[in-house]
């Protein structure tokens, strides 16, 4: 019997992992995870899973995974899936067991909080503050009852978030499942912090010289809708676009944001889409995948825009977000 973990690079994945194995450990999984964007996992098991291994999947799309997922079941493993993104059509096995949210206002970590009845709510708070949840990270609290340092945490999430974006894991300052693993070792996360890890201090210069490069950001459109920014090209921006879009929402609620990334090629951009969140608006997620995105709600993405499509962005951005 073989088992995978399959998880998002980003705070709500590892967080969430974080959860079930400390209460649920399986030493020996291989763990498939890679940068934010990298969802598409079950195709790197696709084959190699078969009957009695047992493959748990959090926080990727479904809808991205439908061949790899349908093709695991097919060949007899068992698979637990939690997510809060739009699933697409749920394949029919009774090997598959799905928990899954896509409410505006939710997390994976969330989900698994509420499947382990709080056990190890702190690691979820963590992941809902890295999700943006501010909201969700306060509710998480009270409902367990914890008293918790709020701030600490929040900067814990934003930072192991920070840490998954970037177009490969060259650009990462430490791979995910490795920081999964050094993680794995405390039993909450105010014991993390308290040890003062290396990691934490990487995390933490990393995104102050990284934050100086969203600062430069180049304006390309201004509207009712909200702000589309423009960031150079390289390893930093990659980096920092998503955070940034997250504090630009978060100073201007009744704006929608969009954020590009110049790629290398020179002809086209990597786009974070941040929805506004005091009013009521259209879904970040419709307008990313009229251009090959995906994502949730409030914040989506797509890999590639190109620069011919890029007029079209904008008009769907204004039409999308129109006040």
């Amino acid at each position: 019997m073989a088992d995978f973990d399959l998880f998002n690079g980003d705070a709500d994945g590892i967080f969430s992992l974080l959860q079930l194995r400390q209460i649920e450990p399986r030493p020996n999984a291989e763990r498939i995870t890679g940068v934010k964007r990298d969802i598409k996992l079950f195709s790197r098991i696709a084959g190699r899973a078969g009957p009695g291994d047992r493959v748990t999947a959090l926080d990727i799309s479904m809808a991205k995974n439908t061949a790899g997922l349908t093709q695991v079941l097919k060949d007899g493993a068992d698979v637990f899936y939690v997510d809060h993104h739009q699933t697409g059509a749920v394949p029919q096995s009774d090997r598959l067991t799905v928990i899954t949210d896509d409410a505006k206002e939710t997390c994976t970590a969330y989900l698994i909080d509420q499947h382990l009845r709080g056990a190890k709510a702190a690691w979820a708070v963590c992941g809902a503050y890295g999700d943006n949840f501010q909201t969700l990270a306060d509710a998480i609290t009270t409902s367990r009852g914890l008293d918790l340092p709020m701030g600490r945490l929040r900067e814990l999430g934003e930072l192991v978030n920070y840490n998954a974006y970037g177009l490969t894991v060259e650009d990462l300052h430490i791979h995910p499942a490795a920081l999964f693993d050094i993680l794995l070792g405390y039993d909450d996360p105010v014991e993390f912090l308290d040890d003062a890890h290396p990691i934490f201090e990487t995390l933490q210069s990393g995104h102050r010289a990284d934050w100086n490069v969203a600062q430069s950001a180049r304006e390309i459109d201004v509207s009712e809708a909200g702000q589309i920014l423009s960031l150079p090209s390289g390893a930093a921006s990659n980096r920092i676009g998503g955070l940034f879009g997250n504090a630009l929402v978060d100073e201007e609620p009744d704006h929608g944001f969009a954020v590009l990334t110049e790629l290398e090629d020179g002809t086209s951009y990597r786009v974070s889409i941040r929805a506004p969140r005091g009013r009521s608006s259209g879904a970040a997620v419709d307008i990313a995948t009229q251009f090959g995105g995906g994502g949730r709600a409030a914040a989506a993405g797509i890999d590639a825009l190109s620069e011919a499509d890029l007029a079209r962005f904008i008009d769907t951005f204004r039409t999308g977000f129109a006040a």
